[in-house]
């Protein structure tokens, strides 16, 4: 196989395969052989582009084994693996054993070094020793006073009393700590990237003729896509025309919709809130998104919980504490054995480690149950939410409500009537518009070649479009009637109500002219009243449902599902305005949603949350991504944030007990230094590691 080095830095290596391309089985075969490497963490490749990203040790010799191995692969033989859920699996156990082994050395080292002389001994902790005080030396020059230089302080004291087997142990024990913290991150780092970017299948690409829809892995440099609202840049390109607001937070964290317009640059994995773009790709498809996710995931370390930034907030500030009480008790008792029990016993080093290491492990945890937060703050606003607001159509209801009916409002044929709205319809990721194509195909109603010249969504609630020179509109009752101005012929919606009672109604209208409704069932999804029992359950207050159907419909939806408040014919601003007004109350609110005009709304809330059937953008925006069409997963999510703060909580009293404890007792030589300082460590690692064990049964 011939290749190219596209990037190579420490731990990170890129190729491209000669080839150009490979199928999936034969790019999960390549990641998989890969995966096996000693020294390779994870691996992933490209289809479309033969694109080759390996993170791994940073080590040359595990390099030239994974160039030997990609140098090596057969071109006409190549491998072949059917799932990506294996690399995940086989990633995650490499981790583990990874950990083991790297704690397996510092026990065995630990064990080997009292069978060395003592002045060698002493040597070798002194010459370990020096990594901690340089790390101490940096912060300091920096006019910080941190969690290192305390730790410095407390292993360059220990050597200077001649006590070296205090430091060997103080060492030892950070070194566990930070051995089991590296994992734990790694572990969730790998377990979120599979959830964390709404991936596309298919774009459209525009030609000469006609837009036609496309496989993503077909796309190449230069090609053109068609971008609507609601969905999500596929590939990094350039605009060549059009005009959209984009929801870059993806990418940038920043929540303000960004305009893009001919001659900007769209990245993968931000998404189209409103309007419509062109764009040219200029980075071919996998690249731009391996680098989105990447980037994703090392955005999770800065999205903390309010709780975790506190801790670590506070183990900072205590540090200067620890260093006035040594200098105090030393001035007062001449004693520097009772000093350095503040210096060698502190709070710090646990506050700084417990709570981070019980935040990514709730994360890692929720993994494992379909939900992935993208980030600590977000686990912490679930726990103090007390209002849930569900969107009614696509998450309490089905995401995949069926036509029911077609009522026509004169003479046009209830044939025509569908075949035109799937025509509009099949460009926008919604459930009631697959409902609608879907109808359509049931009814064996083509409708290729397009019709209309252009189609373009009206964030309002509806698409408009040109149909062979006349201009179409299809949306809710209060789009056509009220903001277009169509004039609804005297009894048309009861005579609908009478044909298919029960149903929510979609209208079209052409030139001005209403050509009759289609009716979508929308059935609750199974176990919604049992959910809401739930999560009453676990404190959460009030359950509201928005909707923008009809009175009659969300009545009926409401009582189905044993909602006590709900909204009838809210607008989208409308939806984004109550759950504001919520905020403003004092309420942390939870937003549910699944489509396009769902999105101010989830941006509003606290914590907002997709289901896996959601749209894309629903997906992109949401702080919390549920990878199942299960609603029961939110009682999961909201369970498992209420454990890990009352966690949170419970080993920070713990923490500031014991660390107390043994300072008094240092203090007042009740006991040795050693044992007080011996115990402090061995208490930080046990509390850090009895965060990462399960929060659920």
């Amino acid at each position: 196989m011939r290749y190219t080095v596209a990037s190579d830095t420490p731990g990170r290596l890129r190729l491209r395969l000669s080839l150009g391309f490979v199928s999936e089985r034969e790019a999960y075969g390549i990641e998989s052989l890969l995966c096996t490497l000693d020294g390779v963490r994870d691996a992933n490749v490209h289809a479309a582009n033969a694109s080759v990203l390996v993170h791994c040790d940073a080590s040359p010799l595990v390099r030239m084994t994974v160039l030997n191995a990609v140098r090596d692969l057969d071109v006409l033989c190549l491998p072949v693996a059917d799932a990506p859920a294996e690399r995940l699996e086989h990633a995650l156990a490499k981790e583990d054993d990874r950990f083991q082994l790297e704690v397996g050395q510092l026990l065995v080292w630990s064990a080997l070094r009292r069978l060395l002389p003592a002045p060698i001994r002493t040597v070798v902790t002194v010459v370990r020793a020096l990594r901690y005080v340089r790390d101490g030396l940096h912060q300091l020059l920096r006019g910080r006073l941190t969690v290192e230089v305390l730790d410095a302080t407390a292993i360059a004291a220990s050597i200077l009393r001649g006590t070296p087997a205090e430091a060997d142990t103080i060492m030892l024990l950070l070194g566990l700590s930070d051995a089991m913290e590296r994992h734990v991150r790694s572990r969730t780092r790998l377990s979120l990237e599979q959830g964390l970017v709404a991936r596309a299948s298919h774009v459209w690409r525009v030609t000469d003729e006609e837009d036609e829809l496309v496989a993503l892995d077909r796309v190449l440099v230069g090609d053109l896509l068609r971008l609507r609202a609601g969905s999500v840049v596929p590939v990094d390109g350039c605009v060549k025309s059009g005009v959209a607001a984009l929801n870059e937070a993806s990418m940038t964290g920043e929540a303000e919709l960004v305009r893009k317009e001919a001659g900007s640059t769209v990245f993968a994995g931000t998404a189209i809130e409103d309007g419509e773009l062109v764009v040219r790709v200029t980075v071919p498809p996998g690249a731009s998104r391996i680098d989105a996710i990447a980037t994703m995931v090392e955005r999770t370390a800065e999205l903390k919980s309010s709780s975790q930034s506190k801790a670590e907030s506070l183990a900072d500030k205590l540090v200067p504490v620890a260093f006035a009480s040594f200098l105090g008790i030393l001035a007062v008792t001449r004693n520097v054995g009772k000093a350095l029990a503040v210096l060698m016993v502190d709070y710090s080093c646990a506050l700084r480690l417990s709570t981070p290491i019980a935040v990514m492990s709730a994360m890692r945890e929720a993994t494992e149950y379909d939900v992935v937060v993208k980030g600590g703050k977000y686990l912490e606003a679930l726990a103090e939410a007390d209002t849930i607001v569900f969107d009614k159509t696509g998450t309490l209801t089905q995401a995949s409500p069926r036509l029911a009916a077609v009522v026509s409002a004169g003479d046009t044929s209830e044939e025509t009537i569908l075949r035109l709205a799937a025509c509009i319809e099949e460009h926008f990721p919604h459930a009631v518009a697959h409902a609608i194509v879907d109808g359509a195909a049931e009814h064996s109603l083509t409708h290729e070649p397009e019709l209309h010249a252009q189609v373009r969504y009206i964030v309002a609630h509806g698409i408009a479009a040109e149909v062979g020179g006349e201009h179409a509109v299809l949306g809710s009752a209060h789009f056509v009637f009220e903001d277009e101005g169509v004039p609804l012929p005297d009894g048309f919606e009861e005579h609908v109500d009478e044909v298919s009672p029960g149903t929510g109604h979609v209208y079209l209208a052409r030139d001005g002219v209403l050509l009759g409704a289609l009716c979508v069932e929308d059935p609750l999804r199974e176990g919604v009243r049992a959910t809401l029992d739930a999560l009453r359950g676990l404190r959460i207050e009030h359950v509201v449902m928005l909707t923008g159907d009809s009175e009659r419909a969300a009545r009926a939806t409401a009582a189905a599902a044993g909602i006590d408040e709900y909204r009838a014919q809210v607008l989208p601003e409308d939806k984004s305005a109550f759950v504001e007004a919520l905020e403003a109350g004092g309420h942390r609110v939870v937003m549910v949603g699944d489509g396009i005009n769902d999105s101010p709304a989830l941006a509003a809330a606290s914590v907002s949350v997709a289901l896996a059937d959601a749209s894309d953008i629903a997906r992109t925006v949401a702080d919390v991504s549920i990878r199942s069409d299960s609603l029961d997963k939110l009682v999961v999510a909201r369970d498992l944030s209420l454990r890990l703060q009352r966690r949170i909580d419970a080993r920070y009293r713990l923490i500031v007990g014991l660390n107390t404890a043994l300072i008094v007792l240092g203090v007042a030589s009740l006991i040795p230094l050693t044992t007080a300082a011996t115990l402090h460590n061995l208490s930080t690692v046990a509390i850090a590691a009895s965060n990462t064990r399960p929060l659920l049964r």
